[in-house]
């Protein structure tokens, strides 16, 4: 403690010998109410003329930045049920430090904060923990549940007025943030004006792939009709269709790992990779999000406060993921016509033919109801000038049901063989080019005969309840407060799931059951670039068809004549669990001041004890299959001490400088005892383990920082971090055999299982720096007055020893772009207004072990989207978004050799409409 103190104390001494002063600032010495400030020749307009709109947003954040103790980035709402973007993630990212993880449809779904992924960046709502069951992935959740972040697409941004970004850490904040503490806040009715106030909007969203409109809609009310009582409630309801087609090369590994086939390769093409899932993906996703808030406050006297908070979401969701592939991962023969090259030492197949390859249809039909609740109260309570004493009370819950059906045929000839014709494939660039002799996937859908179906619902749940005490006592000295508290947290997190798979009967003819060409539909299919071999249609499934012919009695009736559905006994108890977690927390905190310096420090103790229960089992589908329960606990405590310093060294300049010491708890989903494997046949699958000894990340963080406010609504800062971060998990990739049953025919085979698990062990150190301007153009000529930039770049770099030789992960950890960058250009007159915003980031590692663990990385992205808004009237406005302007494409590698893993087609949407408000 005394170290980091130290450390903290250098820092902000150096940093004052290098501070410029500002010149003519005229600000008031700051504190938690004070006003951002202006500057004497500035064009703001005066004091007392309240701004609004896209710049009224900017001048509210910049005060919460500034009077904020630590390093602190906030986004605010033009007005209330009027966020800055359509979706808070979107938003967040142009704060610098942080970047954005997008959905198979280019959505923001999550974010990263500093180089960390969305597992360390704790999301509050009104004080209280989000829960979550989703950490994304292809199919929009994620394969075992159970994470910690945070997954945005529940909940419009019309339901929130500000989203704050705590960088550095206090005592007072709650813990399992190791890269910051996301606090977003719903409308406050005290904050609200006099009176009944209603705002509502109506927007079309134009998607440019589906050529088709979308509504959505939105309603906010406030009602205050005293000072001392106030409500609030908002709705927000949107129902949209989203697409994105992808051309894919997959993962490259060894051709060995694919050459089962009779007619093996030399031992030199053996090592050379090859492109593993040459494979067309036309992803539809039908959604319906329904989100509503309702807060009541009242002040029954001048020493109370009491809030009741209550917040629900709906998510609806009708996703194809529709996979046409010819997988070079199993049974191949030695390929013919093969080019070679050298890169980087290794040698790549980069063309070649290839024979006895599985050519599939596989459509995926993924429907998800998912729930979020929230509900929460607090007292506000000064019995004294000094004291302040605020009880608190949350429950938070998320529930999600999926259905997970699978209906995959597979190519055969005119008699009924599978496998034929010859698949080629070329690298291009980002491209992976591939064809087959056999099939064009668009014209003979009477050749797919039935390989498997498989049927795997899952049911999530994640819920919380969570007490706090905060006591405040403030002095009229040096020491300006002293804050103490505690906080209780449980939570549960459930899965079960199960399996069901659909097969050919033994000694039933492959021809003798309804082909594609009876139960088959066509869907359209095009990415810019994919050159001539990519067909336009892609053959798909009729969900409603198949189901009528193959499964006439349900899935739990008797099946088409010629076919057996079999429950997988063993994948129930293997994947279902129920983990508990139970943390008490207890912090100190006192803040030293005078007019321009400020020191707060304090420590924060937090105690953990686990509850898991699962299942393990041995010998899978087997006859003598065992299933034996499986209960664990484990505990332990933590202190994580941190101080921050303020300094105002001129009117408008502000240093500062923090070290705190930060945690984040392992995924919830990950410690459960849970197993969940999928094999294709003799050749083998993947898979993945959990592992109930994970302990929790840790940090120690340093950070110094400037900022100089030379206007209302203008900074320009710098910020410098460092992060010291102990067990790291790490994922460790190793085969096992195991038992399953074969897709063609449901024979049980044995077969290897490239299986990946979470451990600790591992230490990792990230550092960096952000840079921040903002300003009006009004400082360079009043002609400009009304023009305003805004523009940030980050540096994240990051080190870690995972113990083996060329590990990808030393080049920069899993999420993290060593550059990223936002441009805002801005035009705002007060009845106007309309922006351009720009958001990069550098390429990184997306999966450390994607399919068979090989690595995939993420390239360069850049987005551009505009915003424009004009004020009819007072009451009366029209708005126009675009999503996406350039149609960027989203481009995928794999290996750190770079080698063409996918390429998808993004789309552009126009959103339109006008809003009411009185």
């Amino acid at each position: 403690m005394n170290k980091s103190t130290l450390c903290c104390g250098c820092a902000l001494v150096a940093l004052a010998f290098v501070a410029r002063p500002a010149q003519a600032q005229s600000s008031p010495p700051p504190s938690d109410a004070a006003p951002t400030p202006t500057t004497s020749g500035d064009v703001d307009e005066p004091a007392d003329i309240v701004v609004t709109g896209f710049r009224g947003s900017l001048q509210r954040s910049l005060t919460i930045k500034r009077n904020a103790t630590g390093i602190t980035d906030a986004i605010t709402a033009e007005d209330i049920g009027k966020f800055p973007d359509l979706n808070i993630s979107e938003s967040l990212q142009r704060i610098p430090g942080v970047t954005l993880d997008r959905n198979s449809f280019g959505e923001g779904q999550q974010i990263n904060l500093r180089g960390l992924g969305p597992t360390f960046t704790l999301v509050e709502i009104n004080g209280v923990a989000g829960t979550s069951n989703n950490d994304g992935g292809r199919f929009g959740g994620s394969s075992g549940g159970g994470g910690r972040g945070f997954s945005f697409e529940i909940l419009p941004a019309e339901l929130f007025t500000s989203a704050v970004v705590n960088k550095t850490s206090l005592p007072s904040l709650t813990e399992g943030g190791l890269a910051g503490v996301v606090q977003l806040e719903t409308p406050r009715p005290l904050s609200q004006k006099d009176g009944f106030h209603i705002s509502a909007s109506a927007i079309g969203n134009y998607s440019n792939i589906n050529k088709q409109v979308d509504p959505r809609g939105s309603v906010s009310l406030s009602y205050r009709p005293s000072e001392s009582f106030g409500i609030t409630a908002s709705l927000a309801y949107a129902d949209t269709t989203f697409r994105s087609d992808t051309i894919e090369g997959g993962s490259w590994r060894a051709f060995s790992n694919a050459n089962t086939g009779p007619v093996k390769a030399t031992a030199a093409v053996g090592a050379a990779l090859n492109a593993n899932g040459p494979r067309y993906y036309y992803f539809r996703d039908h959604r319906k999000t329904l989100g509503t808030t309702l807060a009541i406050q009242a002040r029954p006297s001048d020493t109370l406060e009491l809030t009741v908070d209550g917040l629900y979401g709906k998510l609806k969701s009708d996703r194809l993921a529709l996979r046409d592939d010819m997988a070079i991962e199993g049974g191949a023969n030695a390929p013919t016509n093969t080019v070679i090259e050298n890169m980087g030492g290794r040698d790549v197949i980069t063309s070649g033919d290839f024979t006895n390859i599985q050519q599939r249809v596989g459509a995926n039909f993924y429907k998800t109801d998912e729930s979020f609740l929230q509900l929460s109260g607090s007292v506000k309570w000064t019995p004294a000038n000094a004291w302040t004493i605020t009880p608190m009370v949350g429950y938070s819950r998320r529930k999600s049901d999926r259905t997970f059906d699978l209906y995959s045929f597979r190519l055969a000839d005119g008699a009924g063989k599978f496998d034929p014709g010859v698949v080629s494939y070329q690298a291009r660039g980002n491209f992976l080019d591939f064809s087959s002799t056999a099939t064009d996937f668009m014209s003979n859908p009477n050749n797919f005969l039935l390989n498997t179906f498989a049927f795997r619902p899952t049911s999530d749940k994640d819920s919380e309840f969570s007490t706090k005490l905060d006591v405040e006592r403030t002095f009229d000295s040096a020491l300006k407060n002293v804050r103490f508290g505690a906080r209780y947290s449980d939570r549960n997190v459930t899965r079960t799931a199960s399996d069901t798979r659909l097969n050919r009967a033994t000694g039933v003819a492959t021809n003798a059951l309804p082909s594609l060409a009876v139960v088959g539909a066509l869907v359209p299919f095009h990415v810019s670039g994919g050159g001539t071999s990519v067909p336009s249609q892609l053959i798909s499934v009729d969900e409603a068809l198949v189901r009528s012919i193959y499964l006439p009695n349900g899935i739990n009736g008797t099946p088409l004549a010629g076919t057996t559905l079999r429950v997988m006994s063993a994948a129930a108890p293997a994947q279902s669990y129920d983990v508990t977690e139970r943390t008490f927390g207890a912090y100190a905190q006192a803040e030293f001041g005078t007019d321009t310096l400020n020191l707060v420090t304090g420590v924060r103790f937090i105690h953990t004890k686990q509850l898991i229960s699962g299942f393990q089992v041995a010998n899978a589908n087997q006859a003598n299959q065992q299933i034996t329960p499986v209960s664990l606990s484990s505990a332990y405590s933590s202190f994580l001490p941190s101080m921050t310093a303020r300094w105002e060294v001129t009117r408008g300049v502000i240093l500062r400088a923090a070290y705190g010491r930060t945690l984040t708890r392992a995924n919830l989903g990950d410690l459960a005892p849970s197993e969940s494997y999928n094999g294709i046949d003799e050749s083998g699958g993947k898979g993945t383990k959990g592992n109930p000894a994970l302990t929790p990340y840790s940090a120690d963080n340093f950070d110094v920082g400037g900022e100089w406010y030379f206007s209302r609504d203008g900074v320009f800062g710098v910020n410098v971090f460092y992060k010291d971060i102990k067990d790291f998990i790490d994922t460790k990739t190793f085969v096992e055999t195991r038992t399953y049953p074969r897709q063609a025919d449901g024979v049980l085979v044995s077969g290897p299982i490239t299986f990946t698990q979470p451990v600790n062990g591992v230490s990792a150190k990230i550092k960096g720096f952000e840079v921040t301007l903002q300003s009006r153009l009004g400082l360079i000529t009043p002609v400009l007055k009304d023009f305003g930039l805004v523009a940030n770049y980050s540096y994240t770099d990051s080190s870690a020893n995972f113990g083996q030789s060329n590990d990808v992960r030393s080049q920069g950890l899993p999420g993290l772009s060593k550059n990223s960058y936002n441009l805002v250009g801005y035009y705002d007159n007060g009845r106007f207004d309309l922006r351009f915003s720009y958001s990069y980031r550098a390429r990184y590692l997306a999966q450390f072990s994607d399919d068979f663990g090989i690595p995939r990385f993420t390239d360069p992205y850049g987005q551009l989207d505009f915003s424009a808004n004009y004020d009819i009237t007072d009451h009366v406005s029209v708005q126009l978004q675009a999503n996406n302007l350039t149609k960027a494409q989203a481009v995928n590698k794999s290996t750190d050799l770079y080698l063409p893993y996918s390429v998808a087609e993004l789309d552009r949407r126009v959103l339109f409409g006008g809003r009411v408000k009185f």
